[in-house]
């Protein structure tokens, strides 16, 4: 019987399970809270700040307010943190609205978008575009009507209507006449497109004599209602109401608080 040696297995050694530290764990939760907690501060914060530099904003703009022009204004700074902004001197992005304006009497809304406009409510806005909705009841004044002794307008669509009284040779005579708006530079251009003369119970169509006695038609100076650097760009009419594009560039707030107008 030979010799046999009985081979065993070698014992399976495993690696040392590694131990957590627990003060490891713990330190790592709670700076994810203290992120988590930060980040929730800065825009709770940032909403806050927001909020009251809006609330600055519509007084402020409601304070400057032409002579004549009264209502609300609501303002909305967009963009970023408005913290950031803020920091920087300037907000980039506002957004001014009102819908319950009153110009000479009559009704008016605005919507406005304003870029680069100075935090401290001085300087200079670097740029601007709005539209300015009105009622015909806001018209009743204009000066060049006045002048011509005309009604206060009528507002249809893509149409201004008006009426002038004149004596000739001791008989009333009415010229109702339609004019066709349009906006040329710094004025609004109205163009005669239809007149009648009436006297009595008699009526008959004047709308070539009109067109004789204003060739040029009438022209109102838009500038003089307007703040300086701020441009009329269009004007469309609707039945009751003329609704006002307009843009700025480097607007001077200290100007527009003092009620400066341009001039043509």
């Amino acid at each position: 019987m030979s010799d046999r040696t009985d081979t065993l297995p070698l014992p399976v050694q495993r690696a040392p399970r590694k131990r957590r530290h627990p003060v490891r764990t713990t330190a790592l939760i709670v700076l994810l809270v203290l992120v988590v907690l930060a980040v929730v501060a800065l825009v709770v914060g940032d909403g806050i700040f927001r909020g009251y530099a809006e609330g600055r904003i519509d007084h402020s703009v409601q304070q400057s307010l032409p002579k004549g022009v009264t209502g609300t204004v609501h303002s909305k700074i967009e963009g970023g943190s408005a913290i950031q902004q803020y920091l920087h001197g300037s907000f980039d992005d506002v957004l001014l609205t009102s819908n319950d304006l009153k110009i000479e009497g009559g009704d008016a809304s605005a919507k406005i978008r304003v870029h680069g406009l100075p935090v401290n409510g001085s300087g200079t806005v670097q740029h601007a575009t709005g539209s300015l909705t009105i009622s015909q009841a806001a018209l009743k004044n204009l000066a060049p009507l006045e002048q011509a002794q005309a009604t206060a307008p009528q507002l249809g669509d893509g149409t201004v209507a008006t009426s002038v009284q004149r004596t000739v040779l001791g008989v009333p005579i009415t010229v109702d006449v339609t004019l066709a708006p349009s906006v040329q530079g710094k004025y609004v251009h109205l163009e005669p497109t239809k007149a009648t003369l009436k006297s009595g119970v008699i009526s008959v169509p004047g709308t070539t004599l009109i067109k004789t006695l204003l060739p040029n038609g009438i022209s109102v100076c838009a500038a003089k209602y307007l703040p300086p650097t701020v441009h009329l760009d269009a004007i469309d009419v609707r039945s009751g109401s003329a609704t006002l594009n307009l843009t700025a560039d480097h607007l001077d707030l200290g100007g527009l608080q003092q009620g400066a107008t341009g001039s043509c």
